[in-house]
Protein backbone atom coordinates (compact mmCIF):
# COMPACT_ATOMS: atom_id res chain seq x y z
CA UNK A 1 0.00 0.00 0.00
CA UNK A 2 0.90 3.49 -1.05
CA UNK A 3 2.59 5.22 2.18
CA UNK A 4 2.43 9.20 1.43
CA UNK A 5 5.24 11.25 1.84
CA UNK A 6 5.22 13.33 4.89
CA UNK A 7 7.73 16.31 3.82
CA UNK A 8 8.59 18.23 0.62
CA UNK A 9 12.20 19.74 0.44
CA UNK A 10 13.02 22.48 -2.50
CA UNK A 11 15.76 24.19 -3.59
CA UNK A 12 15.57 27.78 -4.66
CA UNK A 13 17.13 29.04 -7.05
CA UNK A 14 17.08 27.45 -10.60
CA UNK A 15 14.08 25.09 -8.88
CA UNK A 16 11.45 27.33 -6.96
CA UNK A 17 13.08 29.98 -8.24
CA UNK A 18 12.29 31.13 -12.20
CA UNK A 19 15.53 32.70 -13.98
CA UNK A 20 13.70 36.24 -12.82
CA UNK A 21 14.29 35.52 -9.39
CA UNK A 22 10.74 34.81 -8.70
CA UNK A 23 7.73 32.13 -7.51
CA UNK A 24 5.90 31.99 -10.38
CA UNK A 25 1.98 32.46 -9.19
CA UNK A 26 1.36 28.59 -10.76
CA UNK A 27 4.36 26.93 -8.27
CA UNK A 28 3.09 29.87 -5.43
CA UNK A 29 -0.40 28.36 -5.59
CA UNK A 30 1.14 24.53 -5.54
CA UNK A 31 3.23 25.43 -2.51
CA UNK A 32 -0.01 25.96 -0.57
CA UNK A 33 -2.10 23.31 -1.47
CA UNK A 34 0.49 20.83 -0.44
CA UNK A 35 0.27 22.80 3.16
CA UNK A 36 -3.03 22.30 2.82
CA UNK A 37 -2.83 18.63 2.25
CA UNK A 38 -0.83 18.72 5.64
CA UNK A 39 2.64 17.52 4.25
CA UNK A 40 5.46 19.61 5.83
CA UNK A 41 7.20 22.10 3.63
CA UNK A 42 11.35 22.99 3.40
CA UNK A 43 12.91 25.37 1.55
CA UNK A 44 16.39 24.08 1.64
CA UNK A 45 18.69 26.19 0.21
CA UNK A 46 22.00 27.55 -0.23
CA UNK A 47 21.19 31.51 0.33
CA UNK A 48 21.34 33.06 3.85
CA UNK A 49 18.18 33.62 5.92
CA UNK A 50 18.80 37.68 4.77
CA UNK A 51 17.94 36.76 1.23
CA UNK A 52 15.22 34.00 1.80
CA UNK A 53 12.84 36.06 4.10
CA UNK A 54 10.89 37.98 1.28
CA UNK A 55 9.76 34.46 -0.38
CA UNK A 56 8.76 32.99 2.89
CA UNK A 57 6.50 36.43 3.37
CA UNK A 58 5.28 34.84 -0.28
CA UNK A 59 4.74 31.53 0.64
CA UNK A 60 1.97 32.97 3.40
CA UNK A 61 2.55 29.74 5.38
CA UNK A 62 4.74 28.20 7.96
CA UNK A 63 7.45 26.42 6.71
CA UNK A 64 10.80 24.80 7.63
CA UNK A 65 14.21 26.35 6.52
CA UNK A 66 16.92 25.37 5.87
CA UNK A 67 19.99 27.71 4.95
CA UNK A 68 23.43 28.06 3.99
CA UNK A 69 23.44 24.68 1.95
CA UNK A 70 22.32 22.49 5.50
CA UNK A 71 24.54 24.44 7.84
CA UNK A 72 21.61 26.72 9.48
CA UNK A 73 18.12 25.01 10.53
CA UNK A 74 15.30 27.67 11.68
CA UNK A 75 11.83 26.48 12.56
CA UNK A 76 8.28 27.23 11.53
CA UNK A 77 8.90 30.35 13.67
CA UNK A 78 12.37 31.13 12.35
CA UNK A 79 13.96 30.46 15.45
CA UNK A 80 17.63 28.63 14.24
CA UNK A 81 17.34 24.85 15.94
CA UNK A 82 20.89 24.14 14.91
CA UNK A 83 24.09 25.72 13.47
CA UNK A 84 26.99 23.76 11.87
CA UNK A 85 30.27 25.89 11.79
CA UNK A 86 33.41 25.14 9.72
CA UNK A 87 35.95 24.01 11.89
CA UNK A 88 38.28 27.33 12.85
CA UNK A 89 41.64 24.89 11.85
CA UNK A 90 40.37 24.32 8.44
CA UNK A 91 38.29 27.98 8.19
CA UNK A 92 41.95 28.83 8.15
CA UNK A 93 43.32 26.85 5.59
CA UNK A 94 40.73 28.16 3.23
CA UNK A 95 40.64 31.37 3.57
CA UNK A 96 44.91 31.01 3.03
CA UNK A 97 43.91 29.38 -0.34
CA UNK A 98 41.59 32.14 -1.02
CA UNK A 99 43.49 34.75 -0.52
CA UNK A 100 46.42 33.41 -2.83
CA UNK A 101 44.08 33.14 -5.52
CA UNK A 102 42.85 36.51 -5.49
CA UNK A 103 39.39 35.35 -6.30
CA UNK A 104 35.76 37.01 -5.12
CA UNK A 105 34.36 35.16 -2.45
CA UNK A 106 32.08 35.82 0.60
CA UNK A 107 31.28 33.94 3.99
CA UNK A 108 27.91 33.73 5.96
CA UNK A 109 27.02 32.83 9.34
CA UNK A 110 23.49 32.88 10.80
CA UNK A 111 22.60 36.49 10.08
CA UNK A 112 25.13 38.15 7.94
CA UNK A 113 27.50 38.24 5.04
CA UNK A 114 31.28 38.96 5.96
CA UNK A 115 33.07 40.33 2.92
CA UNK A 116 36.64 41.82 2.16
CA UNK A 117 35.56 44.78 -0.41
CA UNK A 118 32.06 46.99 -0.16
CA UNK A 119 32.68 48.17 -3.86
CA UNK A 120 33.60 44.64 -4.87
CA UNK A 121 30.75 43.24 -2.82
CA UNK A 122 28.16 45.98 -4.36
CA UNK A 123 29.30 45.33 -7.73
CA UNK A 124 28.72 41.32 -7.77
CA UNK A 125 25.26 42.01 -6.39
CA UNK A 126 24.71 44.54 -9.03
CA UNK A 127 26.13 41.94 -11.86
CA UNK A 128 23.28 39.68 -10.65
CA UNK A 129 20.27 42.34 -9.87
CA UNK A 130 20.66 43.82 -13.47
CA UNK A 131 20.01 40.31 -14.26
CA UNK A 132 16.25 39.82 -12.89
CA UNK A 133 15.65 43.91 -12.67
CA UNK A 134 14.29 45.95 -15.24
CA UNK A 135 14.79 49.38 -13.72
CA UNK A 136 17.80 50.28 -13.93
CA UNK A 137 17.22 52.85 -11.53
CA UNK A 138 16.66 50.25 -8.87
CA UNK A 139 19.32 48.04 -10.71
CA UNK A 140 22.12 50.97 -9.51
CA UNK A 141 20.57 51.47 -6.38
CA UNK A 142 19.15 48.06 -5.11
CA UNK A 143 23.10 46.56 -4.65
CA UNK A 144 23.67 49.89 -2.68
CA UNK A 145 21.45 49.64 -0.31
CA UNK A 146 21.43 45.87 0.19
CA UNK A 147 25.36 46.48 0.83
CA UNK A 148 25.28 49.38 2.92
CA UNK A 149 22.20 50.33 4.50
CA UNK A 150 20.23 46.93 5.13
CA UNK A 151 22.17 45.51 7.97
CA UNK A 152 23.21 42.30 6.62
CA UNK A 153 26.88 42.69 5.46
CA UNK A 154 30.11 43.23 7.57
CA UNK A 155 33.41 43.88 6.52
CA UNK A 156 36.10 42.51 7.94
CA UNK A 157 40.02 41.23 7.32
CA UNK A 158 39.10 37.49 7.12
CA UNK A 159 42.57 36.13 9.13
CA UNK A 160 41.79 39.06 12.16
CA UNK A 161 38.34 37.92 12.28
CA UNK A 162 39.00 34.03 12.70
CA UNK A 163 41.86 34.63 14.72
CA UNK A 164 39.48 36.48 16.46
CA UNK A 165 37.43 33.70 17.24
CA UNK A 166 34.71 34.78 14.59
CA UNK A 167 32.44 31.35 13.47
CA UNK A 168 31.69 30.77 9.50
CA UNK A 169 28.84 28.55 8.31
CA UNK A 170 29.60 28.66 4.32
CA UNK A 171 31.82 30.67 1.82
CA UNK A 172 30.54 31.22 -1.62
CA UNK A 173 33.57 32.06 -4.42
CA UNK A 174 32.60 33.01 -7.71
CA UNK A 175 35.05 33.65 -11.07
CA UNK A 176 34.27 33.09 -14.29
CA UNK A 177 37.30 31.89 -15.12
CA UNK A 178 37.13 28.15 -15.25
CA UNK A 179 40.62 27.24 -14.58
CA UNK A 180 40.97 29.50 -11.10
CA UNK A 181 37.82 27.77 -10.60
CA UNK A 182 38.97 24.43 -11.06
CA UNK A 183 42.93 24.74 -9.88
CA UNK A 184 40.79 26.24 -6.67
CA UNK A 185 38.90 23.16 -6.16
CA UNK A 186 41.43 20.86 -6.52
CA UNK A 187 43.70 23.09 -3.99
CA UNK A 188 40.44 22.26 -1.94
CA UNK A 189 40.75 18.51 -1.99
CA UNK A 190 43.46 18.58 0.14
CA UNK A 191 42.23 20.07 2.94
CA UNK A 192 39.90 17.30 5.41
CA UNK A 193 36.76 18.36 7.07
CA UNK A 194 34.82 20.09 4.21
CA UNK A 195 32.34 20.01 1.89
CA UNK A 196 33.04 21.28 -1.84
CA UNK A 197 30.33 21.98 -3.89
CA UNK A 198 28.77 24.49 -6.43
CA UNK A 199 25.30 25.93 -7.66
CA UNK A 200 26.84 26.53 -11.04
CA UNK A 201 29.72 27.24 -13.06
CA UNK A 202 31.34 30.01 -12.02
CA UNK A 203 30.99 29.20 -8.38
CA UNK A 204 32.13 26.93 -5.29
CA UNK A 205 30.44 26.31 -1.85
CA UNK A 206 32.56 25.53 0.91
CA UNK A 207 31.26 24.60 4.20
CA UNK A 208 32.04 21.92 6.81
CA UNK A 209 31.46 18.26 5.97
CA UNK A 210 28.53 17.55 8.19
CA UNK A 211 26.63 20.33 7.25
CA UNK A 212 25.73 19.44 3.33
CA UNK A 213 21.77 19.63 2.77
CA UNK A 214 20.93 16.30 3.41
CA UNK A 215 22.74 16.32 6.78
CA UNK A 216 20.73 19.69 7.20
CA UNK A 217 17.64 17.15 6.38
CA UNK A 218 18.66 14.03 8.39
CA UNK A 219 19.05 15.96 11.27
CA UNK A 220 15.24 18.02 11.40
CA UNK A 221 14.10 14.36 10.54
CA UNK A 222 15.10 13.33 13.72
CA UNK A 223 13.25 16.10 15.55
CA UNK A 224 10.22 14.96 14.07
CA UNK A 225 10.55 11.56 13.73
CA UNK A 226 10.03 10.70 9.88
CA UNK A 227 12.02 8.22 7.81
CA UNK A 228 13.96 9.10 4.85
CA UNK A 229 11.99 7.28 2.89
CA UNK A 230 8.69 9.27 3.60
CA UNK A 231 10.56 12.62 2.45
CA UNK A 232 10.52 14.08 -1.51
CA UNK A 233 13.38 15.90 -2.42
CA UNK A 234 13.65 18.79 -5.67
CA UNK A 235 16.86 20.40 -6.69
CA UNK A 236 18.70 21.24 -9.50
CA UNK A 237 22.71 21.38 -9.08
CA UNK A 238 25.52 19.63 -7.31
CA UNK A 239 24.53 21.21 -3.80
CA UNK A 240 21.39 19.41 -4.54
CA UNK A 241 23.11 16.32 -4.88
CA UNK A 242 23.13 14.77 -1.45
CA UNK A 243 19.56 15.67 -0.68
CA UNK A 244 18.36 14.19 -3.96
CA UNK A 245 19.95 11.07 -3.05
CA UNK A 246 19.13 11.09 0.51
CA UNK A 247 15.09 11.10 -0.17
CA UNK A 248 12.62 8.63 -0.83
CA UNK A 249 11.92 10.36 -3.62
CA UNK A 250 14.63 12.75 -5.24
CA UNK A 251 13.61 14.43 -8.11
CA UNK A 252 15.80 16.43 -10.33
CA UNK A 253 14.91 19.58 -12.66
CA UNK A 254 14.47 19.65 -16.21
CA UNK A 255 17.21 22.12 -16.29
CA UNK A 256 19.65 19.82 -14.28
CA UNK A 257 23.16 19.12 -15.15
CA UNK A 258 22.88 15.38 -16.86
CA UNK A 259 24.68 14.37 -13.76
CA UNK A 260 21.94 15.09 -11.28
CA UNK A 261 19.43 13.68 -13.61
CA UNK A 262 21.53 10.10 -13.30
CA UNK A 263 20.76 10.28 -9.42
CA UNK A 264 17.55 11.08 -9.56
CA UNK A 265 14.55 8.95 -9.47
CA UNK A 266 12.55 11.06 -11.21
CA UNK A 267 12.75 14.06 -13.08
CA UNK A 268 10.31 16.83 -13.73
CA UNK A 269 9.97 20.07 -15.92
CA UNK A 270 12.28 23.00 -16.16
CA UNK A 271 12.04 26.21 -13.40
CA UNK A 272 10.34 28.32 -16.78
CA UNK A 273 8.05 25.42 -17.01
CA UNK A 274 6.49 25.39 -12.81
CA UNK A 275 8.42 22.07 -12.09
CA UNK A 276 7.97 22.17 -8.74
CA UNK A 277 4.38 22.18 -9.34
CA UNK A 278 4.32 19.79 -11.86
CA UNK A 279 6.23 17.30 -9.46
CA UNK A 280 4.01 18.56 -6.32
CA UNK A 281 0.17 17.51 -8.08
CA UNK A 282 2.19 14.69 -9.96
CA UNK A 283 4.12 13.10 -7.30
CA UNK A 284 2.86 14.07 -3.93
CA UNK A 285 -0.61 15.17 -3.63
CA UNK A 286 -1.75 12.90 -6.43
CA UNK A 287 -0.66 9.57 -5.03
CA UNK A 288 -1.36 10.74 -1.83
CA UNK A 289 -5.57 10.81 -2.99
CA UNK A 290 -4.77 7.91 -4.84
CA UNK A 291 -3.94 6.28 -1.23
CA UNK A 292 -6.84 7.35 0.61
CA UNK A 293 -9.11 5.76 -2.13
Amino acid sequence: MYKPYRIFATDMDGTLLNYRKEISEVNLKAMRDLHKEGIEVVVCTGRSFATVKQYLEQLDFPCWLISNNGSVIRNKSREIVSTTYMKQTVLQKVIRILEKEDVYFHASDEEYYYIKSIYERIKMVRNYVSRVEKSKIKAFWRPIYEVLFSNTHKKVNFNSFIHNGGKITSIFVVSRNSEKINSIKAKLANIEGIDVSSSGKDNIEILDKGATKAHGLAKLLSKLNISSDEIVTVGDNFNDLTMIKYAGLGVAMGNSEAEIKEHADWVTKTNEEDGVAHLIYEKVIKLKEVAME
